[in-house]
């Protein structure tokens, strides 16, 4: 999934050693967390602000600087230097405030984020073949061999479409939305590379997936570790590319890789699937995967 490419690779970097992927979340080899809400979004809004208002304060220096020349200049005295003081006070008090609210309450969300992501058990469990969907205070639990995948399509407000996952239970209505990794694409053939992606998660026989989010926890998965002991993987493969020399190396190739890869092959539950269950909800409409 080249378009989540550069988040993933910021995500492994985070685990410099061994002892840091104990703590790996929500991401690991066990299992793959999916979750979202409200103090996600407004994360990302406090961070957006944040970085907006450093750029603009570094902007408003230039003027400020011109505004004290021109007081030097053509009105010197303490006076008036204080009285420019009190006309932008209140602008760079306001920019102080935007700034640190945006910094340190993106901190505080971050950790709030973290504890409900923690205690929410949504996801896909390799181990186990479970999926499991927390629903207010209940939750609801399956084999992964009993969930139908389709790709869905929302409209994107332009005149396109936005492409997704969704895994229905097939003997319910329970749904998942596999928001957890790949944001909304516009090609669909990224849907089908994060759909087979999360079948080989799933499939204990065998490694996992070969994409940086795993990387720091492939040593502690016995399949993947013989595997990579067998074929000299290399254990800092992704940690050691940079983002942009993923950008001016390999994203061309992968992207090429995904346009020309056929993805319409068997997947691992077709061998368990007895009949249909229910269809999705009309609203978004999807195509069915498996």
């Amino acid at each position: 999934m080249p378009n989540t490419m550069e988040t993933q690779l910021a995500y492994a970097r985070l685990f410099e050693d061994e002892s840091d992927a104990e703590d790996g979340h929500p991401w690991r080899e066990s299992v793959f967390s999916v979750s979202k809400g409200l103090l996600s979004s407004l994360q990302g809004f406090l961070y957006t602000m944040y970085m907006s208002v450093a750029v603009g304060f570094f902007i408003s220096l230039f003027g400020l600087v011109l505004l004290v020349l021109s007081v030097a200049i053509n009105k010197p005295g303490a006076e008036n230097f204080i009285n420019l003081f009190h006309e932008v006070k209140y602008f760079y008090l306001v920019i102080a405030v935007l700034y640190f609210t945006g910094k340190y309450g993106r901190l505080l969300l971050a950790y709030l984020t973290d504890k409900r992501q923690r205690a929410n058990p949504t996801g896909l469990y390799r181990r186990e073949g479970m999926v499991r969907i927390k629903e207010g205070k209940k939750v609801f639990k399956a084999p992964f061999i009993e969930f139908d995948a389709y790709l869905v399509h929302t409209p994107s407000g332009r005149g396109g479409r936005y492409f997704n996952l969704v895994l229905q239970h097939r003997y319910s209505k329970h749904q998942l939305w596999m928001k957890g990794l790949l944001t909304d694409a516009m090609d669909q053939k990224e849907v089908y590379a994060y759909w087979d992606m999360v079948q080989q998660y799933m499939d204990v026989t065998r490694p996992l997936p070969d994409v940086p989010i795993f990387e720091p926890f492939r040593p502690r998965d016995p399949v993947t570790a013989q595997w990579d002991e067998r074929t000299g993987r290399d254990p800092f493969k992704w940690r050691k590319m940079s983002p942009e020399a993923w950008r001016e190396t390999h994203e061309k190739t992968y992207r090429d890789r995904l346009r020309s890869t056929n993805f319409h092959h068997p997947c691992i539950l077709d061998a368990h699937i007895q009949g249909r269950g229910l269809p999705l909800p009309e609203e978004p409409r999807g195509a069915m995967l498996a």
